[in-house]
């Protein structure tokens, strides 16, 4: 099941629901009650470590498709 980030316009609080796939056009009001929140992309990042014990960022944070930094719009 996904989880969703959201961001709560009334209050400006950032919450996350985990819900099925089928619901992910549903409203979600926000822990304080509000109406529906701004669903948000999430931006996510995984570390490893390397054979020294070293952390080792998995990708350079522009691992392909459309990131911040691999898209332009000029």
């Amino acid at each position: 099941m996904p989880l969703y980030e959201y961001l709560c316009e009334e209050c400006g609080a950032r919450f996350e629901r985990l819900l099925p796939l089928t619901a992910i056009d549903d409203p979600t009001s926000c822990p304080q009650g509000h109406a529906a929140g701004l669903r948000l992309i999430s931006i996510f990042s995984a570390v490893s470590k390397d054979s020294a014990g070293e952390p080792n960022l998995i990708g350079d944070g522009c691992g392909g498709g459309c990131t911040s930094c691999a898209c332009s719009l000029n």
